[in-house]
């Protein structure tokens, strides 16, 4: 027939040029039926013609049944190239009730603590399914000879499939390891709200993608959340992921894009200096635990609303020559505060009970590695209390220690104070624009400019 000539005409002009590649073809007849394959479809081959790769390696999921009644079965690779078949074992077992053989995929089945697990072991194999197709992308793109074994080899040398869950555990140790423990919890905070979104089921790194995020922040507004609680979960996941992509362990697919990660105007949170004169004056019953939280609070105002966490562990040594030296724990940054009469008198109030210990206020008692716990524990009780003592002044925001430092900083915006003084005693180190401004400020400015403001408390 006439298909039949224009084949071997096809063939006298192809067979000397495949059958002289470095593609060994054992057999005639398989030169033909290839030269066949790419006579009826000239897309047969997906590379140019070439006399050093013709055919590409293949690989597919497959699922060997346990020989043992009751046992899971092995999930493993088949390699094949140049008619050379090769195994390599996932390291994931599942059963053969979980194994769908015409799809050559796992069937998501069972109790939900059993599809949480389908659902990650799924979630790696395709991660390692992907990396597997970059190792032959890779052996052909460089176009030199290559086996099964090169692959199996270039295989056993990848990581462990990094997850999501993992990841972000990791990091938070890391954090705690060098002294971090407010990050470490910062992270582990955002991890927990994640778990209970993804119902407790991990996920690779590379199944992270845009919709995700955009239904966890859907799933987070459905719960009540603030926009800004929100967004503070979203902007401490995508540092992490940003951490992932630096690490090579993932690549950016921008996956933050469509969610909100920026700050929401709230309600104020500071109270006006005529407030402040109210709380310092309150009667209250005594031995109340309502007294030792209204002192750290007004405490906190004459320290430059320094945060809870730095209060907490403040030290004795802190103290010299009538300056108040620390570091901030969120930033690292040095801050120096001139130490006035009104900040000793609270503190020998409490004297007493730090006799033993190295920190300046009995708020951590115990050096004993559970500090973090006891200011946390502490800051509860605190907090507790002045919401009591707020309803108490009659005031229409509930009162924390976080308001002290809006406090502090408002009532020094209203003196008439410049922002550079207020955010350089507030100890910011995130103002980019000014930070080279910031720097030559003489720390006596802002001492002076604070203790003017503590003699309008007193007055």
């Amino acid at each position: 027939s006439n298909k039949l000539h224009s084949f071997r005409n096809f063939v006298k002009q192809r067979y000397e040029f495949y059958s002289d590649s470095k593609v060994i073809i054992l057999k005639k007849i398989g030169t033909y039926c290839f030269l066949y394959g790419l006579y009826e479809n000239p897309e047969y081959n997906p590379y140019p013609f070439s006399k050093t790769k013709i055919i590409m390696a293949s690989f597919k999921l497959r699922f060997r049944p346990s020989t043992l009644p009751e046992q899971e079965g092995t999930l493993y690779f088949q390699v094949i190239h140049r008619r050379t078949v090769r195994m390599i074992h996932t390291g994931f077992h599942i059963r053969q009730d979980e194994w769908n053989d015409t799809t050559s995929s796992i069937r998501i089945a069972g109790t939900p603590e059993r599809q949480n697990f389908l659902r990650l072991t799924a979630s790696k194999i395709k991660w390692y399914t992907n990396q597997l197709t970059a190792i032959i992308t890779a052996m052909e793109t460089k176009r030199v000879e290559y086996g099964t074994e090169d692959i199996v080899s270039a295989y056993k040398q990848l990581p462990t499939c990094p997850t999501w869950f993992g990841f972000i555990l990791d990091m938070a140790d890391r954090k705690a390891k060098v002294g971090r423990p407010g990050t470490a919890k910062t992270y582990r905070d955002a991890l927990s709200s994640f778990a209970r979104f993804r119902q407790g089921t991990d996920i690779a790194l590379d199944e992270l993608n845009a919709e995700m995020m955009t239904l966890y922040e859907a799933w987070m507004k459905s719960r009540g959340l603030k926009r800004n609680s929100s967004s503070c979960y979203l902007r401490t996941l995508r540092t992490l992921y940003r951490k992932a992509v630096e690490m090579g362990l993932t690549t950016d697919k921008g996956i933050f894009r469509h969610v909100f990660t920026g700050f929401a105007k709230t309600s104020k949170r500071a109270i006006p200096l005529e407030a402040i004169r109210t709380i310092r004056l309150l009667r209250l019953p005594a031995g109340s635990p309502l007294i030792f939280a209204r002192d750290m609070f007004i405490l906190s105002i004459y320290l430059q609303g320094i945060s809870f966490v730095d209060l907490a562990y403040l030290r004795k040594s802190d103290i010299r020559n009538g300056v108040l030296q620390y570091d901030r724990k969120k930033t690292r940054q040095s801050l120096n505060i001139g130490w006035e009469p009104s900040m000793q008198a609270i503190v020998e109030t409490y004297a007493h009970l730090t006799t033993e210990s190295p920190y300046l206020l009995p708020i951590i008692t115990h050096a004993d590695g559970t500090e973090r716990r006891q200011y946390e524990k502490a800051e509860h009780n605190i907090n507790r209390n002045l919401k009591k003592i707020g309803r108490i002044a009659g005031l229409r925001i509930p009162l924390t220690t976080y308001v002290a430092r809006h406090t502090w900083a408002t009532t020094m915006r209203d003196m008439g104070y410049d922002l550079s003084i207020v955010s350089t005693g507030l100890g910011h180190d995130n103002l980019k624009t000014t930070q080279i401004y910031l720097s030559s400020i003489d720390t006596t400015v802002v001492m002076e400019a604070n203790k003017k403001m503590i003699d309008k408390i007193l007055k």
